[in-house]
């Protein structure tokens, strides 16, 4: 190939790369206005693209900069501006996040939350328990896809259990066994069987927190498989929420791995009530410990919370990563 003709053979491909990622970002905001109710497949087949605004800000992004610096000067570099304001202004368009606090002077005052999905398929459990023997372990854990070998793992370390001495753990062989684990005590324990094949286990408790009641949820919806599925995975974080929203004292969280990312119509549909607590970092797949692409793990909370930290735990050997969130109530 001529030398001259490597620039263009680039930025061809270049540009075809920044108006499809422009294009799949669209996705976000086509998907959260179409009737569901009337077009639950249409909703559900535009939503499917709307989860991957991570990959379209980076492969857009680059691909931008490669028409940038290898287009040609003068005509043509003006249109750049349109696929840029659509990979940036959808990227940042999603569900209100809880508002930052300071940090408070009492340590006591800070609440650190973490949710990690295990992989039913995991045996070794070293890392996990190791985690949770550490002094950065959160003070409460929602544990999903929760097996009988990860049940066994934590009963066998004898500093789990003595830093976790409260818990409700329901391992199951399939990937949707659920585990709450607490260093303060927990009451009002409820497992909730699924009621049809499309929905999954849920665990509630109210955990006493500098004498405050929290009242917990924990859930791990089926991933979008087809429209139902879609539909039962959104309608399980409306219940829980308005559940959450009924309890009385006013302060809740629910979290796991719920199967949708900021930019899906789910976490808009509760926006009113929880509100995440965890950024845009992206916690599936667990590629190299480090690189991931979809944001599908998440800690809600209700208004009274600020936010005052977080970020992603350590590689559990799970193809999640775990993420933790630091809270206090707000003044």
């Amino acid at each position: 190939m001529p030398q001259a003709a490597v620039p263009r053979f680039i930025t061809a491909r270049a540009r075809w790369l920044a108006w499809l990622c422009a294009l799949g970002a669209l996705a976000a905001p086509v998907a959260r206005f179409l009737p569901a109710d009337q077009a639950p497949s249409l909703q559900w087949l535009v939503e499917l693209p709307a989860h991957w605004q991570w990959l379209y800000l980076v492969v857009g992004a680059t691909s931008l900069v490669l028409l940038m610096f290898l287009g040609r000067n003068g005509m043509g570099k003006g249109w750049l501006a349109l696929p840029a304001l659509v990979l940036g202004g959808v990227f940042l368009w999603q569900p209100a996040t809880l508002p930052r606090g300071a940090e408070p002077t009492d340590p006591g005052a800070v609440l650190t939350v973490g949710t990690a999905n295990l992989n039913a398929a995991t045996t070794d459990f070293d890392p996990l328990t190791h985690w949770l023997a550490s002094a950065d372990a959160p003070d409460v854990v929602f544990l999903q896809e929760f097996t009988e070998l990860a049940q066994q793992a934590l009963i066998r370390s004898p500093a789990v259990v003595a830093r976790y001495p409260h818990r409700l753990a329901v391992p199951q062989p399939d990937p949707f066994g659920l585990a709450i684990l607490s260093r303060h005590p927990l009451s009002g324990l409820q497992t909730l069987q699924p009621q049809d094949l499309r929905d999954t286990l849920r665990l509630r408790a109210t955990v006493d927190w500098n004498g405050r009641a929290v009242h917990l949820s924990a859930l791990h919806p089926m991933p979008p498989l087809d429209e139902g599925f879609a539909q039962a995975r959104d309608r399980a974080l409306v219940q829980e929420a308005q559940h959450l929203t009924a309890q009385p004292g006013g302060l809740a969280l629910m979290a796991g791995d719920l199967n949708t990312t900021p930019w899906a119509r789910g976490l808009f549909a509760v926006d009113g009530s929880m509100r995440r607590a965890n950024g845009m970092a992206p916690s599936w797949p667990n590629a190299f410990g480090w690189l991931s692409v979809l944001p599908l793990d998440h800690v809600l909370a209700s208004s009274g919370w600020l936010v005052v930290g977080g970020g992603t735990g350590p590689d559990l050997g799970s193809d999640h990563r775990p993420v933790v969130v630091r809270l206090t109530v707000a003044p």
